[in-house]
């Protein structure tokens, strides 16, 4: 195997060949596998001297001279030479017909005196040489006697190089001292190797691995080795073989561990004495960090014994301090090869022991206690640590940790059904606050089957699994079947029944209408006052402020919502729930107000959520900002965030989330005239027809998939629950959103028909509900009715939708009405009410304000004034699709502006040119860049073939291709590229 590529070591690379000249000691130190060896291959090339190596073996009975004589035997064997070199017959007998013949024999100090001076003799005697001892820490006492002896006299030809391990140096042989005994005008050299840096683990892994490795690997691998660079480059070289299923991480949480490098852990451990090693091991074992005391007693050692243990181990870097007082192993690296090395047997025993021990201090850990009990094979005890830790993250407000252990001691087989029952409730009431919910549905669907469960344990169990579906999952019809179920369990349990209550009348995708909702919150409402309980008073206020909130009700920024105190959430268990209470509030009204086009307000409820402990609420709210980003027309590096959030694989089950990501990313895709990449992320929300998922028209408030036949809260919910399918029905202004979108697409391909079909369910369902703030969106697919010459229904929609938005304050939706009755009265020749209406719509939307929506109103007005001045010039019309297009140009909405150009041309003008040669359009390959910059200056594909030595074919495809990504529909519409 080639040498790996020498990074990080720049300085030290200068410092040795700067250093390597004849007559010079060079000392080069650094622990184990920081590459020592690397380095000094370095000199192979710096050098024009001879460059001998050998090694000093880790025996314990070494070959006296062993890597004295290992480098002189492939030495060029001068001619000359006295006979006193021929003490070195019998060490080097393959050169023995260069030598002189043996000398008699003598005693022992005469034969060991006679072989200094003739290995000195012989050294002087090659010329410029450049002798490299390698691993002096295990150097022969021979070769030791040696080097005491040559370097006093160290002939003015030789470079000598050491190198060694400055905690494995035996006390006989101090290397640094070596330094003192050269003659006067000698010059020595001390070099030092530690660990690389992450940059320079980060430079390693750009060389060694195939796939891109990112600074956050680079830091992890950093964190795994410690840096080792023989460990960084050993796992690189793992890493890079073909592995795994596309889209693996390119350094994974535990790294596998490659077995040389195993192996060479394992014999560092080995090279200690016993009572080390199960110091070390003890370590392992524990995984975190312990006193000197607590590693004692779990290795089993006494005082005396383990502060030389612990000495020894620190000196050989096998552990590394914290603190005063607390150690652990050096590297994750080296406690993974250490445990798993362990026997199965000997495991045990050393959890068994971490459990004492940690159970005798004052605050027990439970977490570390579940972990040593689960490996010591104490499963009772594993489940009570486990449940004791999750109470504990509970009350600190750390639900993602309580998730985890509850979900890991629910894993247990023969669990008895009360504890599993306990367990599962547990483990729902804090899922509902974390980011990964799959897991946790399945456990708990899992739980709903024990048999002797009574009807209100299995209605607790519904409820918890329920409100999963709904926030989570997003699977809101499913969710609605277990909520109306436990609704009927928890009759006898208000305090419950009013929650199940109150998530029902929050408005979702199911076909409840308005009346419905206000039903359950009427319900939730009455059971809160029957619990007498506050807590479930304040979650009730809050679902009915949302309520009132996603139905545009005034009311709902009245409703007196909890605020929480100024007590630490830690210490109090009522303030950390106020504190929950407050911040649910504030992400709900938040969401709302980004609906209803309360930009200001949903600020305002935003910075409340600031600090928020769930993390469902945070990576909620952080979404809702990136949305208002969107609609306020700050896209600048918008779609890099939201590409970023989109590929985190923490968002991956909380679907909500993503779909909100999905459609921001599909809007910008669209406006920068990427119609391939909208389709891409719209498809994860509006499946195409192949797939229909949950866009199914609603003309009804009952499902006619007859799932749940349920008509209203004080009915009777049957025994059948509609199946959890995998595909999340999303909320009706995400899919609102996204279906606004695809019918723009459509229209823009001139298929006003489809346009209609993406909205028309959407439009049936919002009609049915009665919530027609959320019609917001969907408004370009209503205007295609009109091209569809079924003006009757687009104007009972607009008379529908007004009814509708009556009482309501939606400044979104408002806006979008304005804009369709503009649109009506535009179809119907009644240019000057159009055009007054586009202008009160264009003003409501830059209130908002909504830029990019003001700016497609202005151009529609801008038809209407053309369509006026028929005849009579364009006039007005002219100026304001010029106007558009300064707005469309500012956003960076290229497809938009690339339609407004092609109208201008046809109405006798040249608009500035966009931009699509010079440096390039970033959308386009090079290639693509260089044949629309030839084709906007006039040349034809024949042309830019001959000039570019491509196919006639291949130009068309390249020409096509650029047409899409730009938004635009002909080669006409390319422009030259600016000059320079």
């Amino acid at each position: 195997m080639c040498s790996p590529p020498l990074v990080g070591r720049d300085t030290e690379r200068r410092q040795l060949r700067k250093a390597a000249v004849p007559g010079t000691i060079v000392l080069l130190s650094g622990t184990a596998g920081t590459g020592k060896t690397r380095l000094v291959q370095e000199l192979h090339e710096a050098t024009d001297s001879t460059v001998l190596t050998g090694h000093c073996p880790p025996r314990t009975d070494p070959f006296p001279y062993a890597p004295v004589v290992e480098a002189l035997r492939h030495a060029p064997i001068p001619a000359g030479l006295s006979p006193l070199c021929g003490a070195l017959a019998l060490l080097m007998p393959e050169h023995g017909d260069l030598l002189p013949p043996p000398p008699p024999p003598a005693d022992r100090a005469a034969e060991h005196h006679r072989t200094y001076r003739a290995l000195t003799e012989l050294l002087s005697a090659l010329g410029p040489t450049t002798l490299i001892l390698e691993d002096a820490q295990w150097i022969d006492p021979a070769t030791r006697d040696l080097l005491t002896y040559l370097t006093p006299r160290l002939p003015a030809n030789l470079t000598l190089v050491l190198t060694y391990r400055p905690e494995e140096l035996p006390r006989a042989f101090p290397a640094a001292a070596l330094a003192a005994r050269t003659p006067p005008g000698t010059e020595h050299h001390e070099i030092t190797l530690g660990p690389l840096p992450p940059e320079h683990v980060h430079t390693l892994a750009q060389r060694l691995l195939t796939a891109e490795a990112s600074r956050e690997d680079a830091e992890h691998l950093h964190a795994w080795t410690g840096g080792l660079p023989l460990a960084v480059v050993e796992t690189l070289r793992h890493l890079a073989q073909p592995r795994g299923a596309p889209g693996e991480a390119v350094v994974p949480a535990t790294p596998p561990i490659p077995a040389p490098l195993r192996d060479w852990l394992l014999d560092r451990l080995r090279s200690v004495d016993r009572n080390t090693r199960r110091l070390v091991r003890a370590a392992c074992v524990l995984d975190q960090p312990a006193t000197d005391t607590q590693l004692a007693r779990v290795a089993a050692l006494s005082t005396a014994r383990a502060e030389k243990a612990l000495a020894r181990a620190h000196q050989r870097g096998l552990l590394r301090s914290l603190g005063p007082a607390t150690l652990e192993p050096h590297t994750p690296l080296l406690r993974q090869a250490c445990y798993t090395s362990l026997p199965r047997d000997k495991r045990r025993q050393l959890h068994r022991a971490a459990l004492q021990v940690l159970g005798e201090q004052t605050e027990p850990p439970h977490a570390r206690m579940a972990h040593h009990a689960r490996e010591a094979g104490l499963l009772d005890a594993w489940t009570d640590h486990a449940e004791l830790a999750a109470d504990q993250a509970l009350a600190r407000g750390e639900d993602t940790t309580a998730v985890a252990l509850l979900r890991d001691a629910l894993t247990r087989r023969c669990l008895p059904p009360r504890r599993r029952c306990d367990l599962a409730l547990k483990l729902g009431r804090a899922a509902l606050t974390g980011i990964s919910a799959e897991h946790t549905i399945a456990l708990l669907r899992d739980v709903l089957d024990t048999p002797g469960l009574c009807s209100a344990e299995r209605g607790e169990l519904r409820m918890e699994l329920g409100l999963l579906l709904l926030n989570q999952a997003s699977r809101n019809r499913s969710a609605r079947g277990e909520l109306v179920r436990a609704a009927a369990e928890l009759s006898s349990r208000p305090a419950l029944a009013a929650r199940v209550m109150c998530a029902l009348a929050v408005p979702r995708s199911t076909p409840d209408s308005v009346a419905t909702h206000r039903r359950w919150m009427e319900q939730a409402v009455q059971a809160a006052q029957r619990s007498q309980d506050p807590a479930v008073d304040q979650t009730v206020r809050v679902n009915q402020a949302t309520l009132l909130a996603q139905i545009g009700d005034p009311a709902a920024w009245d409703v007196a919502l909890p605020r929480p105190d100024d007590t630490p959430p830690h210490r109090n268990p009522q303030a950390l729930a106020r504190r929950r209470e407050f911040s649910r509030a504030s992400l709900n009204l938040a969401d709302a107000a980004v609906i209803l086009g309360h930009y200001d307000r949903a600020d305002r409820h935003l910075a409340d959520v600031t600090g928020a402990c769930d993390p469902y609420i945070r990576e909620s709210a952080r979404v809702l900002r990136l949305i208002l980003d969107w609609n306020r027309g700050h896209w600048s590096d918008l779609a890099e965030r939201t590409e970023h959030d989109l590929r985190s694989g923490r968002l991956a089950h909380l679907h909500s989330v993503t779909a909100e990501l999905a459609v921001v990313r599909a809007a910008l895709a669209l406006a920068h005239g990427d119609p391939a990449t909208t389709r891409t992320h719209l498809d994860r929300i509006l499946p195409g027809p192949a797939n229909p998922g949950p866009t199914t028209t609603h003309h009804s408030p009952t499902d006619r998939a007859g799932h749940i036949n349920h008509t209203g809260p004080t009915g009777t919910a049957t025994n059948h629950v509609p199946p959890d399918h995998a595909t999340p029905d999303y909320t009706v202004p995400v899919r609102a959103f996204a279906a606004g979108l695809l019918a723009r697409m459509a229209l823009a391909q001139g298929d006003a028909n489809a346009a209609w079909q993406r909205v028309e369910g959407l439009v049936s369902l919002v009609a049915s509900k009665g919530i027609w703030v959320w019609a917001a969106d969907l408004v370009p697919g209503i205007e295609a009715l009109l091209l569809c010459r079924r003006r009757a229904v687009a104007q009972d929609l607009s008379t529908r939708f007004r009814a509708g938005l009556r009482g309501t304050s939606a400044p979104a939706a408002q806006a979008a009405l304005i804009r369709l009755e503009a649109a009506l009265a535009h179809h119907n020749g009644q240019h000057d009410r159009a055009l007054h209406l586009y202008t009160e719509a264009e003003a409501a939307y830059r209130d908002m304000p909504r830029p990019y929506d003001a700016a497609q109103v202005r151009e529609a007005s801008a038809h209407t004034h053309l369509a006026a001045a028929s005849g009579q010039g364009p006039g007005l019309g002219v100026t304001t699709l010029q106007a558009a297009l300064e707005q469309y140009t500012e956003l960076g909405a290229t497809w938009d502006a690339a339609r407004v150009r092609r109208l201008l041309r046809e109405h006798g003008l040249n608009p500035p040119p966009a931009r699509t040669g010079g440096s390039g359009n970033e959308r386009l390959s090079p290639r693509e860049n260089e044949i629309t910059a030839l084709a906007g200056r006039g040349h034809t594909n024949r042309e830019i073939a001959a000039l570019l030595h491509l196919s006639p074919r291949t130009v068309e495809t390249h020409v096509a291709n650029a047409l899409a990504k730009l938004g635009l529909r002909s080669r006409r519409d390319l422009t030259p590229p600016a000059d320079p």
